[in-house]
């Protein structure tokens, strides 16, 4: 094993997570006997789990003893879900303090995501459901031939606040990652990227499907090729099209490696080296519905997560906003987890600044997570480039409302930001619909927001700000 690789596994990741009470290397270890064993063995797994689960929260979480007060079995099967009532990201938002654990357990994290889709939540977790959710992490990165204490190149977000890029320059450290802005990048950020790159070359590339895409798309047209290229790329965050795929593997000469998952959930699926999406069983129960209807395999319906871990904030039945389909063809590699597939629901684009500068979609999704941190009053967002210098805001307004105070103070913020030449209006409408296609397109770019009109719902106000 290289030097490096001991050292941050041995010496710095597996220690700091086990201080934090996240045993991920005896779940991993579990997680790698468990992906081969009989369909039935594992369903009894879930079973048990899925019994413990809701026997604590029956007796501990407010609203679970409502909604579980008509369950009377000590033993339930996976047929007793359909009997409980789904959970939305808006009842998440609306009843957080019941859907937590009384009394609380002492070590949790907190967790402020789901921005990707429009509907910002805060989830609790406890360490134990985060080591389970690392672990199925580390066993789908095995799969594209990643291992603990191989450096990463991130392209990802970059946190606005100064106590936020000190925590991720923390976990960087700890997790052996190097970050690349997917915030404020022209092409010339691409040369420093390359420079950097090839300077200490990393094992594999993780990031955002359109970020990945545009970087390997700029070294195909600039005759680029890297010295040392990455042993895998893994996308993430945003559907992987055919056509970025292909670019990306024919840029940096490596398999192309797709995960799906959420921020309140953790990983769902992973793909294979034979191309399937596998689903974390372990870790959860996952239905596809279309309304409250069960979806035959390879019907597509919504997918609806049960997270089997989690005591601190039980998620039972979670609409994730995400649509695709469950397939029962056996895989050729052998796993018998289950296999997700036409996973579609989220789609990004970039938002480009009056001065040029390009910034991924996710910058503004981070702006609406630190808003609804501090409680400021939005249910569900768009952002929309109309021209050059003008973004349009859609937000449906919380139970609470959405004060003109914090409205003023998330425009001035976006502004700072963007430059004092960007003009930002906002609209408040009663929902945000999907596109035709079924995708949530939370950021919509300056060439997508030209092709077509807001699909706002009727009975929008008219533009202020």
């Amino acid at each position: 094993m290289r030097a490096d690789r001991f050292f941050f596994k041995y010496c710095v990741y597996l220690p700091a997570t086990w201080i934090r009470g996240q045993n991920v290397a005896g779940h991993l270890a579990r997680l790698r006997r468990y992906e081969r064993i009989a369909p039935a063995e594992r369903r009894k797994l879930q079973e048990a789990r899925l019994s413990r689960l809701l026997q604590a929260a029956r007796a501990g979480v407010p609203e679970y003893s409502r909604r579980l007060a008509r369950l009377h079995a000590d033993s339930l099967s996976i047929q007793d879900l359909a009997t409980i009532p789904t959970l939305t990201k808006q009842e998440v938002r609306d009843r957080r303090e019941d859907l937590q654990y009384r009394p609380r357990p002492r070590f949790i994290v907190a967790k402020t995501t789901g921005g990707s889709t429009g509907e910002p939540v805060t989830i609790h977790k406890t360490h134990t459901a985060m080591a389970w959710e690392l672990a199925a992490t580390w066993r789908g990165y095995a799969w594209a031939g990643v291992h603990i204490g191989d450096l990463q190149a991130r392209f990802w977000g970059v946190p606005l606040s100064a106590a936020g890029r000190r925590t991720a320059r923390l976990t960087d450290f700890v997790c052996h990652r190097r970050r690349f802005s997917a915030f404020d990048f022209d092409r010339n950020s691409f040369v420093q990227y390359d420079q950097q790159l090839r300077e200490k070359p990393p094992d594999y590339f993780y990031g955002y499907v359109s970020m990945i895409a545009e970087l390997a798309r700029w070294y195909t047209d600039t005759g680029r090729r890297l010295d040392q290229p990455p042993g895998a790329v893994i996308t993430t965050s945003e559907v992987l099209s055919p056509d970025d795929r292909k670019a990306i593997e024919a840029a940096f000469g490596c398999r192309v490696f797709n995960e799906y998952g959420c921020g309140e959930l953790g990983t769902i699926a992973h793909e294979c080296e034979h191309g399937r999406l596998h689903t974390s069983d372990e870790n959860m129960i996952i239905e596809i519905l279309d309304g409250e209807r069960p979806c035959r395999p390879g019907e597509k319906g919504e997918i609806v997560v049960t997270e089997l871990n989690n005591i601190a904030m039980p998620l039972v039945r979670y609409r994730t906003g995400d649509f695709g389909a469950l397939s029962d063809e056996p895989c050729p590699c052998g796993r018998t987890l289950g296999v997700l597939s036409d996973v579609f629901g989220r789609a990004y684009d970039f938002i480009v600044a009056p001065d040029g500068r390009r910034f991924h979609a996710e910058f503004l999704v981070y702006m609406f997570e630190e808003a609804q941190r501090q409680n400021c009053g939005i249910a569900q967002f768009r952002v929309e480039q109309t021209a050059p210098d003008h973004l349009q805001l859609l937000v449906v307004p919380s139970a609470s409302g959405f004060p003109e105070h914090e409205e003023m103070r998330l425009v001035a913020r976006i502004r700072e930001l963007l430059g004092a030449n960007m003009r930002v209006t906002t609209s408040r409408v009663q929902r945000i619909q999907r596109e035709a296609s079924g995708k949530m397109r939370v950021i919509v770019g300056l060439q997508s927001a030209s092709s077509r009109q807001a699909p706002a719902a009727p009975g929008s106000t008219a533009p202020r700000g």
